[in-house]
């Protein structure tokens, strides 16, 4: 990836997006602190910010990995659908809230999501130090 007219390293752009995801994922504790203190804050900028920190971390790990993606192993494919399966729970929240107007409690998507996304890095992790210790040998 060029960056203002430098090319910018893989290992810089990995870094950046790991920081992303992180910051994005750490969003929500105080969030959580608000919410425990009493306090009722704006969902819409605690959102934003988690989304783009975890999509924008995302893709720029996505650009940093030039080499061509190993070989998919099952555990590899599992966690891709638990990670999608994780996302799209949030589709008929957002359908019954949205479009059918009625009262929506978050807690009853949250556990479906935050399990199928750790999850799937679990399995990501298997599969990363499976691989890396196949190559030690």
């Amino acid at each position: 990836m060029i960056l203002f007219n430098k090319k910018v390293a893989p290992e810089v752009l990995l870094r950046l997006g790991a920081i992303l995801i992180w910051l994005g994922g750490l969003t929500w504790l105080p969030f959580i602190v608000l919410h425990v203190t009493g306090q009722n804050p704006s969902l819409f900028w605690f959102l934003l910010i988690h989304l783009v920190g975890m999509i924008g971390g995302v893709r720029l790990r996505a650009i940093a990995r030039t080499a061509p993606s190993p070989k998919k192993n099952w555990r590899r494919l599992v966690a891709h659908f638990l990670i999608l399966a994780g996302v799209l729970v949030w589709v008929p929240y957002f359908y019954i809230k949205l479009v059918m107007h009625q009262n929506v409690e978050v807690t009853h998507y949250l556990p479906f999501h935050l399990l199928g996304i750790f999850g799937g890095i679990v399995l990501h992790s298997m599969e990363y130090f499976s691989r890396r210790e196949g190559k030690r040998e």
